[in-house]
Order: structure tokens, then C-alpha cells, then sequence
């Protein structure tokens, strides 16, 4: 009896320990970052998507992905990051359609745990890192300065944002106003504040359209949503203005080729959104490992291998431009 006592005793002992790399692997936190982005369905977001899912891949011990509303309300965004809250994820990356209204519920998710940070969002407070590719100031500007050139500083010229609230297309649209005042006196803006267009492809079209028929001495637009510039270029095609007309805006090469190569639009403006994902997932999963984000950095994508830190902004420098010469060495 003893014996078979002993054999069965054996026989538990060696059951638990075979357990224990089974429950201990269980028992590993497997961290769940989230990006939530400004729209979904439009294709800056789709190309981001591309660069989440690769981290995801690089990194399988992470779930990792995208989500967004199929409109730019900033109320329908919160609700977005509310559930997030209520799922209890680990980290939240927020690109904010209003970034003072995003406030509050990043301090709630702050207040339950969870860590969160942005992209195109410099001022936030709520947040342990916001992530820019570029100086912001310096990407208007380089927009201005290839309107300019075109316009040869004359005549007049509209600007359009996704939102007023959207801070840095506000950004950049109020750095293309200032340097066109010091650089190009002899333009003028008549968009003051710009044009929304909530981020709205058609929307821009239909806004350029009224722009064109409200200002028949335009001669000039800066973009700073993704399609604004490629809706103003075929609102200027249709209404027979091509060579007469100057275009430099924030766009893809995916979304603006054409128009690049016909001469409608001068010169496109952006860095890589694929990138930009990838690299606000990876400051996300190092900070929840304990690692610091110091400048000097490399974060492993193209415009990112030497970021710089400045407070609570990881500055990248990743900013591309476009022209018909060029446009072809970019597939995204």
C-alpha cells in the first residue's frame, strides 16, 4: 500500500510539473494595443492599416490592430475609445479629430490603467507619448514654398482642413499662411479660417467646386487633407482650368499620380501612414515593457532610425515630397 502510495504521489508531482510551462504560458500577458484612427474607409487609413498589421506580425506576442468610424465625428471617436475602456486594453493610440474633446476620455482611461498616446497630436496632455513624423511648422511651409514658386507669388489661393479641431492640419495650414505673408506678399488668402471637409474625398470636391464659382480670380490651393488635393485637381479639369491653376496639398501617390503626371497638381506632400503605424505601436509596446523613449533612438522604419524627444513628442523626420519627376518611386 505504501508503495502504490508513493507511485501515485510520483505520478502527481510529475503531472504538475509537466503543467506548469502549459499554465505559465497561459498565464503571460499578452499585450492588446489599439490604434484608433480619424475615418476609416479612406485610403491614408487603409495604408496605416498595412503598417499595424505588419508590427502585429514582427510581433506576435502582441495583439495589435486598427479600428475607426466610418464618419470623422469626434463624439462617434470617443465612443470608439470608451469601449476600448470598458474592454480594458492595455494601450490606446488615438489620432483625434478634436483633440480637446479627446481629453477627458483619455484621462478615464489613464484613471483605469491604461496607457495611451497619439499620433498628429502635439498638444495632448492625457497622453504618455504623441508620435509626429515631422516638424509640423516646417511640412506647411515646404507647402507654401512649391505653391509660391508655382503661383509665382501672385494671386489668390484657398486652403482646406478636415476640422478646425484637427490640430495639425491646422498646423500646417496656418504655417503655409504665415510663410506665404513673409515669403509671397503679392498672394492672397481668401479661405480665412479654411474650408472642412471632414476628411471627405467627394466633400472636397464639392467644396472646390464652390470655391471656384465664389472666387473666379482664384488661382491657387493648399491642401492639408489627404484628398483635398486630388477633389480640387478634378474640380479644376472639369472646369477647364488645368495650366491655369497651381495645386500643392498633403495627398498619397496612390491618390494624386494622375493628376501629378497631367500637370494639374505641382507638387504632393506626406510621409508614409504604414510607417507612422508601425512606429506608434512600437513606442506603445516599449513603454508597457518599462523601456524608455529617448532620443538618439532608432525605431526601426525609414525617416524614424534617429527620433528626437521633446517632452512628451517623439519627433521623426519623415516628411516626403512628390512631383511628376518623382512620383513614380512611391507605391503607396
Amino acid at each position: 500500500m505504501k508503495a502504490l502510495s508513493g507511485i501515485i504521489l510520483t505520478t502527481l508531482a510529475v503531472c504538475l510539473l509537466w503543467g506548469q510551462p502549459a499554465r505559465a504560458a497561459e498565464a503571460k500577458k499578452k499585450f492588446e494595443i489599439v490604434m484608433v484612427v480619424k475615418l476609416e474607409g479612406v485610403s491614408w487609413f487603409d495604408d496605416m492599416r498595412r503598417g499595424i498589421e505588419r508590427f502585429a506580425k514582427d510581433n506576435p506576442d502582441v495583439n495589435a490592430y486598427q479600428i475607426g468610424h466610418n464618419t470623422g465625428d469626434p463624439a462617434a471617436q470617443i465612443r470608439l475609445v470608451e469601449d476600448l475602456i470598458a474592454k480594458k486594453v492595455d494601450a490606446i493610440v488615438v489620432i483625434p479629430n478634436d483633440v480637446k474633446a479627446m481629453e477627458p476620455v483619455l484621462k478615464k482611461a489613464n484613471d483605469a490603467g491604461i496607457l495611451t498616446f497619439s499620433h498628429e497630436a502635439a498638444s495632448l496632455q492625457n497622453v504618455t507619448f504623441d508620435i509626429e513624423a515631422f516638424n509640423n511648422a516646417a511640412f506647411g511651409e515646404e507647402m507654401m514654398k512649391n505653391l509660391g514658386k508655382n503661383m509665382k507669388g501672385q494671386g489668390e489661393y484657398a486652403q482646406i482642413v478636415g476640422l478646425l479641431t484637427m490640430e495639425t492640419h491646422m498646423d500646417w495650414a496656418g504655417a503655409a499662411s504665415k510663410y506665404q505673408k513673409t515669403n509671397f506678399p503679392g498672394m492672397k488668402l481668401v479661405t480665412d479660417p479654411p474650408v472642412e471637409d471632414s476628411n471627405d474625398q467627394q466633400l472636397a470636391h464639392e467644396k472646390a467646386l464652390e470655391l471656384l464659382k465664389k472666387y473666379p480670380n482664384l488661382k491657387g490651393f493648399q491642401g492639408n487633407t489627404a484628398g483635398s488635393a486630388p477633389a480640387f485637381a478634378l474640380a479644376v479639369e472639369e472646369k477647364g482650368l488645368a495650366g491655369k491653376f497651381f495645386i500643392s496639398g498633403l495627398s498619397l501617390p496612390s491618390m494624386a499620380k494622375d493628376y501629378l503626371k497631367r500637370g494639374t497638381i505641382q507638387s504632393i506632400h506626406f510621409w508614409s501612414p504604414a510607417d507612422a503605424g508601425y512606429v506608434s505601436m512600437k513606442v506603445a509596446l516599449e513603454t508597457l515593457k518599462g523601456n524608455k523613449i529617448t532620443s538618439g533612438m532608432n525605431l526601426g522604419r525609414p525617416g524614424y532610425e534617429t527620433v528626437k524627444v521633446v517632452g512628451k513628442v517623439v519627433y521623426g523626420n519623415a516628411p516626403i515630397t512628390c512631383t511628376k519627376e518623382n512620383v513614380d518611386q512611391y507605391n503607396f
